[in-house]
């Protein structure tokens, strides 16, 4: 390609991103291409070090669901159509009509059930459910169900139920937006701190698995985000 016919960064980067996507990078830039294009990449870096937290996180969440349920319910905790996790709970809606609160998570099941090379295996069928799915099992409207016979067996004594499950939910959605590619810096709702959500996924693993925790964050207490940004600073100021 002659060099006249070369697009400019803005051209291609437009074309990359999409207009929309890299405009707020550029107001954050004072328009300045380049610098917008280095703080994208450091925005999906900033998003590494946190799915690495997250991840950890959720290993031991979903597992440690796993195994108060098989001790409370018995081999069928998962795929028995009897089980809590899969049985219709019926409540009432905002809209004051009856709702199957496990509609959602029975789906999820049956899905990751079809995608199993075992569908009988209850571990194959465990490996393929989203975080989202465990998170949902702190509900209010499954407290009856699964928080005060089983769940709560899996945290610190006197956990509550409501607290944890707002952390649950913004680890999970900062887990999406990662995912997403979405901006994690400067978040509207300050629910969203990377800093502070990440943090608190390190705080959760604590509670669930502490040796892991201590294998994992031991010898350096600094959480997967505190150890990217003491080495890798945003190349411009933003908010965390």
């Amino acid at each position: 390609m002659a060099e006249e016919e070369r697009p400019s960064t803005l051209e291609w980067a437009k074309r990359w991103l999409s207009p929309a996507r890299l405009a707020p990078y550029l107001a954050d830039c004072g328009g300045d291409v380049e610098l917008a294009l280095a703080l994208h990449e450091w925005n999906l870096a900033l998003g590494r070090a946190v799915m690495m937290d997250v991840a950890h996180f959720e290993l031991a969440l979903r597992n440690s669901y796993a195994r108060v349920l098989r001790d409370g319910l018995g081999d069928g905790w998962l795929l028995d159509d009897s089980s809590p996790l899969r049985a219709p709970i019926m409540r009432m809606s905002k809209a004051k009509k009856q709702r199957d609160v496990n509609l959602v998570n029975r789906r999820a099941i049956d899905d990751a059930q079809r995608r199993a090379r075992d569908h009988s295996n209850a571990d194959q069928v465990v490996a393929g459910l989203t975080l989202g799915f465990w998170v949902h099992l702190t509900d209010r409207s499954r407290e009856r169900d699964l928080w005060i016979p089983h769940l709560h067996k899996a945290w610190p004594v006197g956990s509550d139920r409501n607290d944890l499950n707002a952390r649950l939910y913004a680890v999970n959605q900062l887990r999406n937006r990662v995912a997403h590619h979405e901006r994690l810096f400067d978040p509207k709702d300050k629910g969203l701190s990377p800093r502070a959500v990440d943090a608190d996924a390190v705080a959760l693993l604590r509670d669930l698995h502490p040796e892991a925790y201590d294998r994992l964050f031991g010898e350096d207490p600094r959480t997967g985000v505190e150890r990217f940004l003491d080495g890798d600073p945003a190349p411009v100021g933003v908010g965390l």
